[in-house]
């Protein structure tokens, strides 16, 4: 069978309707959709079409609804009053484990309006994107994909209890034969991809904000790092400077990765979230080593012409 059929397939099999074992008696009473079905999970290659609604590479995006006191017959349950729904998450949104697009789900079920009577069925929230981004693993010499997965889990509760538990596991896997080097054409732009692309959340450095003037956006991130003064106090102090070209031990940008940082210089970054490999820190060395060009390749890992 070609590949395309079997991917969909795969896809459909994933997000298939009915009850998991054991949970029949209260299924119908929330249930997460995709591509309009119920869906118990969805594992999807990037860029299959069946599955996939961004065409980025490195990106899959999977449109996922919540539907309250379903009809489906297969779903042998019967309608409840339900008083709110919870959507797991980290709060407050300034840490970095907060998943933002768990927030919009969570912000698309409020707007139906809690508390819903019995007799309201069929009631549905969103879709709402969620996007799976492929882990990216810089080598010596190039980089390469790796699969990304997260789950998304929420509760229903009645009147003084929980309902139902539900749980969506969604996984990306990355294409054969996709590199995640394809259209970079610097080190630096590798930088932004690859190492910057965690650091633009909502609240991190999407903009200046929350204590901070820097912004790593592409198009931004060089000027606002090339030569300038950290918002650290202590750093500027110190004699440190965002990126010092050609000085790794002055360029305070090292520090925040690494988590070599005296008091009163903040935190590690990415702030809350798993420090970065020590070959993504080595590519951001290497290219503040060669002068910190806005052009060219001059690291010694990572992507090449």
């Amino acid at each position: 069978m070609p590949r395309a059929p079997l991917l969909a397939l795969a896809a459909a099999l994933a997000a298939a309707p009915g009850a998991r074992a054991g949970e029949a008696a209260t299924e119908c009473l929330a249930d997460f959709r995709f591509q309009g079905a119920p869906a118990q999970r969805i594992r999807c290659v990037d860029g299959d079409p069946a599955c996939d609604a961004d065409p980025t590479p490195g990106v899959c995006r999977f449109d996922v609804s919540v539907c309250f006191n379903t009809t489906d017959p297969k779903l042998r349950c019967t309608a409840r009053e339900l008083e709110h729904y919870d959507v797991e998450n980290v709060e407050p949104d300034t840490d970095g484990r907060h998943d933002f697009e768990f927030g919009a789900l969570q912000t698309a079920v409020d707007t139906l309006g809690f508390p819903i009577a019995a007799n309201e069925t069929e009631l549905c929230a969103g879709p709402v994107a969620m996007l799976l981004p492929l882990a990216v693993r810089v080598q010596r010499s190039g980089a390469d994909y790796g699969s990304f997965k997260k789950t998304l889990r929420a509760d229903t509760f009645g009147p003084g209890d929980p309902l139902d538990r539900d749980a969506l596991p969604m996984k990306c896997l990355p294409a054969k034969g996709a590199d995640p080097c394809d259209g970079i054409d610097s080190t630096f732009a590798e930088i932004e991809r690859h190492v910057f692309t965690g650091c633009t959340r909502d609240t991190c450095h999407n903009a200046p904000g929350g204590g901070h003037t820097l912004t790593l956006l592409p198009g931004e991130a060089y000027a606002d790092l090339i030569g300038a003064m950290p918002d650290s106090t202590i750093a500027a102090a110190a004699g440190k400077l965002r990126v010092a070209p050609g000085e790794p031990d002055r360029s305070f940008l090292l520090y925040k990765l690494r988590g070599e940082l005296l008091a009163g210089e903040g935190a590690r970054m990415p702030r809350d979230l798993p420090k970065l490999s020590a070959k993504k820190v080595r590519l951001v060395e290497a290219w503040i080593e060669a002068g910190a060009p806005a052009t060219g390749f001059v690291a010694d890992v990572g992507c090449r012409p």
